[in-house]
C-alpha cells in the first residue's frame, strides 16, 4: 500500500483539482486519497518512483483481469461478451493494450497481459469498471480515464451515489466510519450496517471497508 510520501505526492498532484469537484459534499480530500489508494494504489506509487510523467502514470492506472471462471458476474464476463457489443472489438483493443503497457512496469501483471485473450475491466486511477462500457462507451473509447479531471468526475458521480443510497447525501459532514460507508458502496454498490466494516473486495487479509478506514 502507498507510503506517507506517495501520499504527499498524489495530495501535491491533485488536491487542487479535488477540492472543486467536492463543493456542496461531504466528502473529503482524505476520503478521496483513500480511494485512490485502495483503487489503484498498487500501481501508482511503483510508477511515480519511475522517470515518467504524471499524464502517463494515469494513463497506466488500470487493472482487473478477472473474468467469469474467477467469480465475475458484471459485463463483461468475457472477451466474447465485450465483443458481443457495438464497438466492442475496439474496446477489446483498447483494454488489452493497457494491460500489456501497464504490466511493463508491473511485473506482477506480466503472465496475465501475455494472454491474448486477457483485457482489464478497471479504468482511472479510481477504476470505473468496464460494466459501465454500455452506458458510456465514448469514456473508454476515448480513453477519458487517462485524464484526473474525468477520471475524479465520474469517482465523485458514483460517490454521491453511494451518499443518496445511505442518506448521508444532505450531510455537511461525515465520520471516519461513515466515509468508510461511503467506500464500501461505492465498491460494491451497497452496504450493510450489520457486517460492518467486513465488507467490499477481500484482499486475503482485509475487506475493503476496512483498508478505507
Amino acid at each position: 500500500m502507498p507510503t506517507s510520501a506517495d501520499i504527499l505526492w498524489f495530495k501535491t498532484e491533485f488536491q487542487s483539482q479535488i477540492e472543486p469537484a467536492l463543493a456542496n459534499t461531504p466528502l473529503t480530500v482524505d476520503f478521496i486519497t483513500a480511494i485512490a489508494c485502495q483503487e489503484t494504489g498498487e500501481l501508482w506509487p511503483v510508477l511515480r518512483r519511475k522517470s515518467l510523467t504524471t499524464a502517463q502514470i494515469l494513463a497506466l492506472c488500470v487493472g482487473d483481469t478477472l473474468d467469469a471462471d474467477k467469480g465475475r458476474s458484471a459485463f463483461p464476463t468475457t472477451k466474447a461478451d465485450l465483443l458481443s457489443q457495438p464497438r466492442g472489438d475496439e474496446m477489446f483493443a483498447i483494454a488489452h493494450e493497457a494491460l500489456v503497457n501497464m504490466a511493463a512496469h508491473i511485473p506482477a501483471y506480466s503472465r496475465i497481459a501475455a494472454r491474448p485473450d486477457k483485457f482489464c475491466h478497471g479504468f482511472g486511477l479510481f477504476q470505473l469498471d468496464l460494466q459501465f462500457f454500455r452506458e458510456d462507451p465514448a469514456y473508454f473509447l476515448q480513453k477519458d480515464y487517462e485524464r484526473f479531471d474525468r477520471t475524479l468526475a465520474k469517482c465523485v458521480i458514483e460517490l454521491k451515489r453511494a451518499l443518496k443510497k445511505l442518506g448521508f447525501d444532505k450531510r455537511a459532514t461525515l465520520s471516519d466510519l461513515e466515509l468508510a460507508a461511503v467506500g464500501i458502496a461505492y465498491n460494491t454498490g451497497r452496504f450493510n450496517p450489520q457486517k460492518g466494516l467486513k465488507q467490499g473486495h477481500f484482499n486475503g487479509t482485509q475487506y475493503y471497508g476496512e483498508a478505507i478506514f
